[in-house]
C-alpha cells in the first residue's frame, strides 16, 4: 500500500528558531556537532534531513550497561530533545545485541569486573542516589517528557533495559530479539520505569507473570503482546526500516503538527511516569540498600542460556514455561 504524503519535509523550519536565538539574544541550543562529540563514548550518531539516528555502544559494539550510559542517556535526551534541527529520533543498539551485559570489561586481563558504580554498600551510599536514582529517573523523564518529536526504538538482539526502546512511539525488533525482566531475578524491586513500560504494553496480569517468573520474551512474543510494532531480519534491516518510517512521518504532517501529535500520543505515558516513577524508584533503592542485589554478569549469562532454549522451542511450535529445573519443550495451550 502506497502512502501519499501531502507535505514536503519542512526541515528548513528549524532555522527560524536558530535565527531568533541570535536576533533576540536567547540561549543557543547545544548543537549536533557538540553533543555527538561529547557523547561519542556511548553513542554513534548521524543526522540527515532532520532524522537523527543514535546507536548506543561500548567500544563500537553492543552496549555494556554501566554509569557511562546511565548518565549519558539523559544528557542525550536533553540536548537532542532541545535541538530544533531534530524532527524524528531513532534510538537503538549496535552490534548483534542491544546489551552485552552489566559491569566493566578489563581488557588487560580479558574478564568482566563487577559494576562497582552500582554498589549498595553503606560507605558508598552516595552512588545509589547520584549514579542510580538521579540518572535513572532523569533517563525516563528525559525520553518521554523532554523529547518532543516522534521517536523510533530499535531493539536488536538481547536486551534487559528494554524500556529504552519500548518508551519510543514506534518500536522495531530484530528476529532474534529477546529479553527478560531482570529486577526480580537479581533481588531488586522493579521500580525504575521498566515496570510502567511492560505493564502498560502487555497488560497487568501478563506483566506480573513475566516479572515473578523471569519469563523469556522473544520478538515474536513481544509482537503478539503488543510490545513492538514490526520485526525485521537483523540490526541493519531494523535501522533501514526505521529510516523509511521516519521519512514517512516527515512527509505526513507539518513540523508543529508532528510535534504536538507526539505529545498527545504520550499523554498516558506522562501520567503514569509522573504518578509512579520517582516513588517506585525510591522503593527499588530502599530494598537494594537493605537487601543486597548482586549486579553480577552470571545472571545475564543464565538468561542467555534460557533464551536459546525458548527460541529453539518457538521454531518447533512449542513453548518452554518457567519451571524449577525447566528447559523442557511443551505444547502451547490455545
Amino acid at each position: 500500500m502506497a502512502i501519499r504524503a501531502n507535505y514536503k519535509p519542512d526541515i528548513e523550519a528549524s532555522k527560524n528558531l536558530i535565527k531568533a536565538e541570535k536576533e533576540y539574544g536567547m540561549v543557543p541550543h547545544v548543537t549536533f556537532a557538540e553533543y555527538s562529540e561529547r557523547l561519542k563514548h556511548c553513542f554513534t550518531m548521524k543526522r540527515e534531513n532532520g532524522i537523527l539516528e543514535a546507536r548506543l555502544h561500548t567500544d563500537g559494539d553492543s552496549l555494556q550497561w554501566g554509569a557511562q550510559a546511565h548518565q549519558g542517556l539523559h544528557y542525550f535526551f536533553d540536548w537532542a530533545g532541545r535541538d530544533p534541527e531534530n524532527e524524528v529520533i531513532i534510538l537503538g543498539g549496535s552490534g548483534k545485541d542491544l546489551f552485552k551485559g552489566i559491569g566493566r570489561y578489563d581488557k588487560k586481563n580479558d574478564k568482566w569486573l563487577p559494576s562497582t558504580e552500582f554498589s549498595s554498600a553503606p560507605h558508598e551510599s552516595w552512588k545509589m542516589y547520584d549514579l542510580q536514582y538521579y540518572d535513572g529517573t532523569n533517563d525516563v523523564e528525559g525520553q518521554v517528557f523532554d523529547v518532543e518529536v516522534p521517536t523510533i526504538g530499535v531493539w536488536n538482539g538481547a536486551a534487559f533495559h528494554t524500556d529504552l526502546v519500548l518508551f519510543s512511539d514506534i518500536t522495531l525488533a530484530t528476529e532474534d530479539a529477546w529479553t527478560t525482566e531482570m529486577h526480580f531475578r537479581v533481588n531488586m524491586v522493579p521500580g525504575d520505569g521498566i515496570q510502567i513500560a511492560w505493564r502498560e504494553l502487555m497488560g497487568r496480569k501478563r506483566y506480573a507473570y513475566a516479572e515473578l517468573t523471569g519469563e523469556i520474551i522473544t520478538a515474536r512474543k513481544a509482537l503478539e503482546l503488543g510490545m513492538v510494532n514490526e520485526i525485521c531480519e537483523d540490526t541493519e534491516a531494523c535501522y533501514t526500516r526505521a529510516q523509511e518510517i521516519a521519512k514517512l512521518i516527515m512527509g505526513l504532517g507539518t513540523r508543529a503538527t508532528r510535534r504536538m501529535t507526539t505529545q498527545m500520543l504520550r499523554k498516558a505515558w506522562k501520567e503514569d511516569i509522573a504518578n509512579e516513577l520517582r516513588l517506585g524508584f525510591s522503593t527499588e533503592m530502599f530494598v537494594t540498600a537493605t537487601d543486597h542485589s548482586p549486579h553480577e554478569g552470571s545472571y545475564w549469562d543464565w538468561a542467555h542460556e534460557e533464551a536459546e532454549l525458548v527460541k529453539a522451542a518457538e521454531k518447533n511450535g512449542k513453548v518452554i514455561r518457567p519451571r524449577i529445573g525447566g528447559g523442557q519443550e511443551e505444547d502451547p495451550i490455545k
